[in-house]
């Protein structure tokens, strides 16, 4: 067999293996509790103030990481989490949306999401001659925004929650916060942690 066809051969295998090597998300068994919903929509209403901007909502949120070097230690210093089921996800369903807060959420496919970020990058947009502010604002109705799973203290009264908003490579931004639960209230108490592209 001649090499350059035996190369091809290596090279498409290890194609394929890496294909079938990304496992498929393990999605929570049971839909969202009505706390869970309760701290998200706290955290993005504070997030995004008085805007009520139309938002592409990836369907599935991001898993706890195990090594996040964006979060700050001692903001979480003295609390008890809860551990968090590896690599688990939940699926956002239709129903959720209203109670996520007063926002035009339209939920999309994590990898369509992603693509059409890619296809409206402002960064290629400014290159193909597009002017800045319609770049970046056509880049910012294309973005997704990605809720990560909640992970709370053990008496429920404290919770970290992560999002983040990608709208291209060198636009985008992430955080996590602080939650606490006031007299039954959940409230911001701080960010600990984030990034900015």
């Amino acid at each position: 067999m001649p090499f350059a066809t035996v190369l091809v051969l290596i090279c498409l295998r290890s194609v394929v293996a890496g294909q079938s090597a990304e496992a498929p998300p393990n999605i929570a068994s049971r839909p969202f509790s009505a706390e869970q919903l309760t701290v998200y929509r706290t955290a993005l209403v504070s997030w995004y103030r008085s805007e009520k901007a139309k938002v592409n909502l990836g369907l599935l949120t991001e898993p706890i990481a195990t090594s996040d070097d964006s979060l700050d230690k001692a903001c979480l210093k003295g609390l008890s989490l809860e551990a968090a089921p590896a690599g688990q996800v939940h699926r956002i369903r239709p129903e959720d949306l209203i109670q996520l807060g007063p926002f035009a959420f339209h939920l999309v496919d994590p990898k369509v999401g992603s693509q059409e970020v890619s296809e409206n990058d402002p960064g290629h947009s400014i290159q193909k001659g597009k002017p800045v502010d319609e770049a970046v604002e056509n880049g910012f109705a294309h973005g997704l925004l990605t809720l990560g799973e909640i992970q709370f203290d053990k008496g429920h009264n404290n919770a970290v929650v992560s999002f983040s908003f990608q709208c291209g490579r060198l636009c985008g931004n992430g955080t996590k916060m602080l939650m606490a639960k006031k007299d039954g209230v959940w409230k911001r108490m701080r960010q600990c942690g984030g990034w900015v592209s």
